[in-house]
């Protein structure tokens, strides 16, 4: 029904007025009828306006329980509406009277009370959940009192439908009043915020551990929204202030949209800020990845350090963003440390470069064991008699043919029993050198790896001095002596001589006598070669020392031999390059050994054999030297003789004075060579003479005495 429609009773009176107004109106105009006709026509006025009037309060009845019936249709439709949106809501609602009883309840707040509705319907709050309703009646008391909505997040309840379990309800209340104004009672509306009040105090603990965890930490975190190459939403945890020295609240709110203050970009150091920037930028280019950079900061006093920076991006969001997370660790310990050890290792390493240059620099073999005779260590002057080969790792009893080491095991065997220090000499017949080996055991305190050092120093050179020096002693006594023997003989001879070439003048003639004059004259020939030979043992070293090639002293003494050679039927051969190395020689001197030598070859060798002379430039105990090798046809040296060939008046040649061999070793000395006897493979004598090369850069001059080894 329209709000604008009268109602019923006021048709009805409307009616009742313009009735009694028609008649007021029929009995004004009639009052000049007769009474008769005045009553007939009051009458049928009456009966007129009673049967008008009797019909509309009857349409106006009629129309009233019409509109009656609709609005009750539109009542229960209104309320079956209600009572669907109550029910279907996960809210729950009730209705409660002016005393606080149950009018309405939907399913949502049954099922909340874990009760049905019915045992809701026209009891007290209290009656239905005595613990809810203590809680819940203080509340709609005063929200009967109040016109204004009450809200509480306090209401905890404990219902049928979870029991034993405290659950948390929301709480709205409001006053319902009627058409007139009445107090009708109150309408509550309830939800569970169980769940959520769970989560927050979660989300509440979570916050809590995560503040203590990165408060706890020595690493601090920043974030925030990089977009368009700004950083928004900026935020920094307070650890923050550790590392730099500035608070966190330095950094955030300095500028629009949560952009950090620029203290943030100058904390930066100035060399590093634009490798920091290109960092963190290239986040925004390769969304979720990460990227890690260690960068310098100056802190609030001043202070440079390291810091190593972790980022990591989200992927971008609608705007084209991404999220960055970032933790960054103080890393100047580290970083100090580091720089230290790089120091040290640099120390160390130079340390062990100048000590291995210095155990390669000294000129005697060294090699470190370990106790179990395990080569560890070598210089370059052992790695020499190695033949350049390594033999670290290796036992020292796999050196074998590698002197002086492989004689070097029972040395280290006495060491490894005495852990003391011991020395010995060997000799090696291969190469003819002579070392002094010296081992000592270290064991420093609390080491747990012992080593044997192990020192080899060639002596050879040193025992030749030493015999040099015997031999030229006592070949200066015996030249002094044989000198003045033969300065004595020399005048007798020379008397006898006259005396024999006088005879012969004088008595020549005589048969008789001429055996015996030829026996006089060959006495007297051989008395004065060994005069002669006696003056060249003891004449005092003296001569003409140049520089030159030995091919021509030695082509020159062949020819020199030549005559001899024909007369014993006995072949020169030579084989003399023209490319020798140059020598230091006394070549008048050097020509007499080389013509001793031959002769002595030719002397040996039976008729028809021949006398092979030969020279090259060969490399021996790492010296360069020219080697010239005699080669005869004869029988070769007794074993017997090979110790004594070198004694002075030694020979086993019948006519011989036994002092050819001993003035070649003499001038060989002269010249630092060496010479050597020995028998060839294929049979007959071999003689090797070694002479040393001189190097390109020597110059000529007088060789010292005392250089002669």
């Amino acid at each position: 029904m329209s709000s604008s429609a009268p109602s019923p009773l006021l048709r009805i009176t409307a009616v009742a007025a313009a009735c009694a107004v028609s008649m007021a109106l029929v009995g004004a105009w009639s009052g000049g009828l007769a009474p008769g006709p005045r009553i007939a026509v009051l009458a049928v006025s009456a009966f007129v306006l009673a049967a008008v009037g009797a019909a509309v309060a009857l349409r106006a009845l009629a129309r009233s329980e019409r509109e009656r019936t609709r609005l009750r249709e539109q009542a229960d439709d209104a309320r079956a509406l209600r009572d669907a949106v109550m029910d279907i809501t996960p809210v729950g609602f009730a209705f409660y009277d002016r005393d606080l009883k149950y009018v309405h309840v939907n399913a949502a707040l049954a099922a909340m009370n874990g009760l049905p509705v019915q045992a809701h319907l026209g009891r007290h709050v209290s009656e239905v959940l005595p613990a809810l309703g203590t809680a819940l009646a203080p509340r709609l008391g005063r929200a009967l009192e109040s016109d204004a909505p009450l809200q509480d997040l306090s209401l905890q309840v404990e219902t049928p439908a979870a029991p034993g379990e405290t659950r948390f309800w929301f709480g709205s209340y409001s006053r319902v009043r009627g058409a007139g104004g009445a107090v009708l009672g109150v309408i509550a509306s309830l939800s569970e915020v169980t769940e959520r009040m769970r989560a927050e105090a979660s989300l509440q603990e979570q916050e809590g551990r995560l503040d203590v965890l990165t408060r706890s930490l020595p690493d601090y975190l920043w974030g925030g929204k990089l977009r368009d190459g700004v950083l928004r939403d900026f935020y920094c945890t307070p650890v923050i202030e550790r590392t730099t020295g500035y608070p966190a609240s330095a950094f955030t709110g300095g500028g629009p949209e949560g952009t950090p203050s620029p203290l943030w970009a100058e904390m930066i150091h100035p060399e590093d800020r634009a490798r920091y920037r290109e960092c963190i930028e290239s986040l925004a280019l390769a969304p979720s990845t990460e990227v890690e950079i260690e960068h310098r900061i100056i802190c609030a006093d001043g202070r440079v350090r390291w810091v190593r920076s972790r980022a990591a991006a989200s992927g971008l969001d609608d705007r084209g963003g991404v999220h960055l997370g970032c933790v960054v660790t103080d890393i100047t310990d580290r970083r100090l440390a580091d720089e230290l050890r790089q120091r040290l290792n640099d120390s160390f390493r130079r340390s062990a470069t100048e000590w291995r240059r210095t155990f390669d620099a000294v000129s005697s073999p060294l090699l470190v064991l370990s106790a179990d005779g395990i080569i560890h260590r070598l210089n370059d002057a052992a790695r020499v008699l190695f033949r350049e080969a390594d033999p670290s790792g290796q036992p020292l009893a796999a050196t074998a043919g590698a002197p002086p080491w492989s004689s070097a095991g029972p040395l280290v065997e006495e060491l490894r029993a005495t852990h003391g220090s011991a020395s010995r000499q060997v000799h090696d017949a291969e190469s003819g050198r002579t070392w002094e080996l010296a081992a000592a055991w270290v064991d420093e305190q609390a080491s747990e790896d012992p080593r044997i050092i192990l020192v080899a120093t060639e002596v050879t050179r040193l025992l030749e001095l030493q015999a040099h020096v015997r031999r030229g002693e006592t070949m200066a006594a015996m030249g002094a002596i044989v000198a003045g023997v033969a300065h004595e003989v020399r005048n007798p001879l020379f008397s006898i001589s006259a005396v024999v070439d006088a005879v012969e003048a004088t008595y020549g003639t005589q048969p008789e006598l001429k055996p015996y004059l030829d026996v006089l004259r060959g006495e007297v020939r051989r008395l004065t070669h060994l005069t002669q030979e006696l003056f060249e043992y003891g004449r005092p070293t003296r001569g003409e020392w140049t520089d030159g090639a030995v091919g021509p002293v030695v082509a020159e003494a062949l020819s020199a031999c030549a005559l001899t050679g024909d007369k014993a039927s006995v072949k020169l051969t030579r084989e003399l390059p023209d490319a020798l190395p140059p020598v230091r020689m006394d070549s008048r001197r050097l020509f007499h050994v080389f013509r001793n030598v031959v002769e002595n070859a030719v002397q040996h060798s039976p008729q028809g054999a021949t006398v092979h002379v030969t020279a090259e430039a060969v490399e021996e105990a790492g010296r360069p030297w020219v080697r010239c090798t005699v080669h005869d046809g004869g029988p070769g040296f007794k074993s017997e003789d090979l110790p004594h060939v070198f004694e002075p008046f030694f020979s086993k040649r019948r006519g011989g004075t036994g002092l050819g061999l001993s003035i070649v070793q003499r001038i060989l000395e002269e010249h630092q060579g060496r010479i050597r006897l020995s028998n060839h493979p294929q049979g007959g004598a071999e003689v090797t003479i070694l002479l040393p090369a001189l190097p390109p850069a020597v110059i000529a001059g007088p060789l010292p005495k005392s250089q002669v080894s």
